[in-house]
């Protein structure tokens, strides 16, 4: 299966940066978790997504995903696998669990949390339908395999690549002084009601706020900085351009400057602006431009870099554009979509690849919402100074783990 032109830049920049680009999903269940059961959910699970069934290899000069008929491995215990490799049946995602505790480990580089996300929810619909007899979600049980397999960047427009300059941003490594090490993570989980009343109250988002609470914090620690707080808020953009169904990589970006005019307005006024700014960045003629300005640069990045090794060179240089130009990073994709399956869930975190310094994926299941916070420093100064805004503003909150990062490894074909 050819790589499309939205997973183009994920899987030749991870492979150039040497990045292993997986993501790791925890969902603690309400009981112990029933092996035989779950092994029939995966397989299930499997045979809704073909096209997830592959094996990443070099064909000549190119990457190419090859089919692959082992079955998804699953894993008793939590330590970290290694995908794409013989440990884990050659397959892009694994699947492992622990007393009430599932992880699933997928590759980034051939869907987004998106389509993570739809995977997860067919392998514990599955499993809560058999143990616990749920209504059926049709969604999750047949595919639209067309659908999902298209990548709007195939068929989006032809348009000018548009020259962009971007502003240095402050970074935590360099402009912060702070050790590079070992990515490490905090799971924070925070009563849902209490976030969301919070939130609400001041004019914002669970996502947006988080934004806005992370660099309230950086520039507390940092009151002299004088290179901007650059943050990037990661969109969902299949609905900006009629690609609900696909499951390919689609994302957009909204980009915030947590600037001196903005720290000097109270809480609700920044919610306010920060708002204005998502809406503005999201609209579909936006996104749009921006996915088809993609997938130009991608054609173009091809067509002049025949031999694998250039393509990896050039498509880690975009891979790694954000270094010196993004503070941190935050992304949101929501509650959890199926209650049904929710009632059955304790906890949802999210743990994200190293690719940025500094980075916060939300996650909302079991009446909390679970910030997982992902640092690539030794000192936990920006952390702590995160939770001195929870205490200011009265929001409670509890630090469910912390440790160095779990997400899987990848086996890249060379």
């Amino acid at each position: 299966m050819k790589i499309t032109f939205g997973d183009t830049m994920h899987v030749y920049g991870a492979l150039g940066a040497g990045v292993d680009y997986t993501v790791r999903f925890i969902v603690r269940l309400n009981d112990r978790i029933d092996s035989e059961v779950l092994s029939s959910a995966v397989d299930t699970a499997s045979l809704r997504f073909p096209y997830f069934m592959g094996r990443l290899v070099r064909s000549g000069e190119e990457l190419e995903y090859t089919d692959n008929h082992l079955p998804v491995k699953i894993n008793e215990g939590n330590a970290r696998v290694v995908l794409n490799s013989a440990s884990t049946n050659y397959h892009v995602w694994a699947v492992s669990y622990m007393d009430d505790y599932l992880y699933l480990d997928f590759f980034h580089g051939i869907t987004d949390g998106t389509g993570m996300y739809r995977v997860l929810a067919a392998i514990l619909y599955h499993y809560c339908r058999n143990i616990y007899g749920i209504d059926k979600i049709p969604e999750l049980e047949t595919a639209d395999v067309a659908a999902e397999m298209e990548d709007p960047q195939d068929r989006l427009p032809s348009v000018q690549i548009p020259e962009v300059s971007y502003t240095p941003a402050f970074t935590l490594e360099t402009d912060g002084g702070l050790t590079r090490s070992a990515p490490k993570i905090w799971d924070i989980g925070i009563p849902e009601d209490v976030f969301i009343d919070f939130v609400r109250s001041h004019d914002s988002t669970p996502g947006t706020m988080t934004e806005i609470l992370m660099g309230r914090a950086i520039d507390s620690v940092y009151p002299d900085h004088s290179k901007p707080l650059i943050s990037s808020y990661v969109i969902n953009a299949r609905p900006m351009v009629g690609a609900d169904k696909t499951n390919h990589n689609c994302l957009g970006m909204s980009v915030f400057d947590y600037s001196a005019a903005i720290g000097s307005m109270p809480l609700t006024k920044q919610g306010t602006v920060y708002r204005g700014k998502t809406f503005v960045q999201s609209r579909e003629e936006a996104v749009e431009a921006g996915l088809s300005a993609n997938a130009m640069t991608v054609k173009a990045v091809l067509a002049s870099n025949p031999s694998l090794q250039a393509r990896k060179e050039a498509f880690a240089s975009m891979f790694n554009g954000g270094e010196g130009f993004i503070t941190y990073l935050v992304s949101y994709p929501g509650k959890w979509k199926y209650p049904s399956i929710g009632a059955y869930m304790k906890e949802f975190r999210t743990h994200p690849p190293c690719t940025f310094g500094l980075m916060t994926i939300l996650g909302a299941a079991g009446g909390k919402i679970t910030l997982s916070i992902q640092q690539r420093f030794k000192e936990n100064t920006v952390v702590e100074a995160f939770f001195s805004q929870l205490k200011e503003f009265s929001i409670p909150y509890s630090v469910i783990s912390s440790g160095v990062s779990d997400v899987a490894g990848f086996e890249m074909p060379v």
